[in-house]
C-alpha cells in the first residue's frame, strides 16, 4: 500500500477552454459544451465519482459548473454554514504561486451552493471566505457580481457561476496564462470528492497543493 496517494506524486496542469461568448445573453448563461469538462485526477484514488466538472474561460473571467448525480433527496444547504453545506468549495490563485505555502492576496476561496436563497430557497448561494493561515487576504468581492444559476431535484444538482475578472484579484489573461486551481465537492450523502489530493494535506492554505489552469486561446 502506497504512503502517499498517487495524485501527490504528480503537478497537474489542466488545459480549459477559451470560449469568447461566455456568459450568454439568456438562460442557460453558462452552458458549457462537452470540450469544456475536466476530469478529477483524484478519480483514481477515490470512488465511486459523483461531481463532474466543466470549466471555461475568456478576457472578462472564467466559468466554473458542477453537475452531481447519484443522491436520494434535495442538496443540503445552508447559507449561514456553506463549509458544511451540500456543495462546491474552490480555490483560485491568479498568479499560480508554487514555491510559497501561503496565500497571497491573489489567491481567494468560494464556497458555491446549488439552493439555499431566495423566497423559496431555491436560489444558489456564492460566498467568499478568507484562505486559512494567508499572509495577505484577497480584495473582498461583491458577491452579487458573479453570476450563478442551478438545477436541482432529490437526485442531484447542477450549480455554475461566473467569476467576472473584478471577482477574481490579479485576473490577467494575457499577462498570466496560467493560475492555481483546487476544488472540493461536499455531499453529506455521497462524501467528498477531491480535485486531487484529499483531507490528510493541508490544500485549504497551501497554493503549493493546488493544480495549475491553463488558459489556452483559441
Amino acid at each position: 500500500m502506497s504512503l502517499l496517494p498517487s495524485p501527490f506524486l504528480f503537478r497537474y496542469s489542466i488545459p480549459v477552454v477559451e470560449m469568447k461568448s461566455l456568459p450568454r445573453s439568456k438562460a442557460p448563461l453558462l452552458k458549457l459544451p462537452k470540450q469544456a469538462q475536466v476530469v478529477f485526477p483524484a478519480v483514481m484514488e477515490e470512488s465511486p465519482e459523483f461531481a463532474k466538472l466543466s470549466l471555461a474561460w475568456n478576457k472578462n473571467g472564467l466559468a466554473v459548473s458542477v453537475t452531481v448525480s447519484g443522491k436520494t433527496d434535495w442538496p443540503d444547504c445552508s447559507p449561514d454554514s456553506p463549509q458544511s453545506s451540500d456543495g462546491v468549495q474552490i480555490w483560485f490563485d491568479t498568479r499560480d504561486t508554487q514555491n510559497i505555502h501561503r496565500a497571497s492576496r491573489y489567491c481567494h476561496y468560494f464556497c458555491l451552493l446549488p439552493i439555499g436563497e431566495g423566497a423559496d430557497g431555491m436560489t444558489p448561494v456564492i460566498t467568499q471566505l478568507p484562505v486559512p493561515r494567508a499572509s495577505d487576504d484577497a480584495p473582498e468581492v461583491d458577491d452579487d457580481i458573479i453570476l450563478t444559476e442551478s438545477e436541482a431535484d432529490e437526485t442531484g444538482y447542477t450549480v455554475s457561476a461566473w467569476f467576472p475578472c473584478a471577482a477574481l484579484n490579479g485576473f490577467d489573461p494575457e499577462a498570466y496564462s496560467r493560475m492555481g486551481f483546487y476544488i472540493c465537492v461536499n455531499d453529506k450523502e455521497l462524501g467528498k470528492q477531491h480535485f486531487t489530493i484529499g483531507d490528510d494535506f493541508p490544500y485549504q492554505s497551501d497554493p503549493t497543493l493546488w493544480a495549475s489552469l491553463e488558459l489556452v486561446s483559441k
